[in-house]
């Protein structure tokens, strides 16, 4: 409950909520992704509410072609 409930409820909770995902959305779309190694990922959770990777992941990306002419 980061926003808060009822009377006392962030008012910019569903605002922050869309703009959290469109962001995601761009990132997914405009770029293409890598690895920064040849290994295999480590899916193993750690330990918390959220469940955290126990190694955090490491990546790499760089805008896709069609996105150098908005870009620039």
């Amino acid at each position: 409950m980061p926003f808060g409930l009822g009377k006392r409820a962030c008012p910019s909770a569903s605002m922050a909520q869309r703009v959290v995902g469109l962001t995601l959305g761009s990132l997914i779309q405009c770029s293409e992704w890598e690895r920064v190694s040849e290994k295999m990922i480590d899916m193993a959770e750690g330990t918390g509410i959220s469940m955290p990777k126990v190694i955090p992941l490491e990546a790499m990306c760089k805008a896709r072609p069609i996105m150098n002419k908005f870009l620039s």
